[in-house]
């Protein structure tokens, strides 16, 4: 018992610390949640003091990645601004150029991290879009009951990518199936292909008519030598009889 209790209890510690809040130090301004970045345009990234250590005042130096994935399995695709100095005689912004990306969506997020590395921060989740403006289907949210947003794996692409809108894609598979159409609806296809064996059925009767005709004639032929042998052998005995 005791020894369940003492793992209990460690699991329980270890889960707190696993939970704590990582400390801060600045305030993402911009991007928040409703902003959307589109590829090959100029964006502003920007931050306030959130009054944790280490305050803006002293200071500290830091660096600025773009980010994707879940909670819990960050990954970084690009770093955006190295050895930023804010606080007094330092910067509040820094300007960016949206790379392209794949897919498009609201699973992409900043991380503000000192280059020590003991304080971290996050800008929340935003859209970039693809080449057109397109902002993509993807909204990840964190599941009911849950505390770890899913987010999505995106990532940085050399060329420029446009996505169909939903319409559009609803069309193209609307179209898709009516291609397919008449692989179920045989019927009306198959109606022309019934009426073929029906115009050459009377051509297959018409060659036994024909073969039947011909048996008539023979047979009639065969009929009429029969009378006239019948005839001959009759006079032949009538001219015998009349000779004796």
């Amino acid at each position: 018992m005791k020894s369940t209790t003492l793992f209990v209890s460690l699991l329980l510690a270890s889960t707190a610390v696993l939970l704590r809040p990582v400390r801060g130090f600045v305030y993402p301004a911009t991007p928040v949640g409703a902003t959307v970045w589109k590829p090959n345009t100029y964006v502003t990234i920007s931050w306030s003091d959130d009054k944790q250590a280490p305050l803006l005042s002293t200071k500290p130096v830091f660096d600025i990645f773009l980010m994707t994935g879940s909670d819990d399995h960050q990954k970084k695709l690009a770093t955006i601004a190295t050895d930023v100095q804010a606080g007094p005689g330092g910067v509040s912004s820094v300007k960016y150029l949206v790379p392209n990306v794949s897919p498009p969506g609201q699973i992409y997020f900043l991380m503000f991290q000192t280059k020590d590395t003991k304080a971290t921060a996050w800008a929340t989740r935003f859209t970039i879009t693809d080449a057109s403006g397109n902002p993509g289907t993807l909204r990840p949210v964190i599941p009911a009951g849950e505390k770890i947003n899913p987010g999505g794996n995106g990532a940085i692409v050399s060329a420029p990518i446009t996505i169909k809108p939903a319409t559009v894609l609803a069309g193209a598979v609307h179209a898709a199936n009516a291609k397919a159409a008449p692989v179920p609806a045989a019927a009306p296809v198959a109606a022309p292909a019934a009426a073929t064996p029906a115009a050459s059925g009377p051509q297959r009767q018409q060659q036994p008519a024909k073969q039947e005709g011909a048996s008539t004639k023979k047979s009639g032929a065969t009929q009429t030598a029969a009378t006239s042998a019948v005839a001959v052998i009759m006079l032949a005995m009538m001219q015998a009889i009349v000779l004796a």
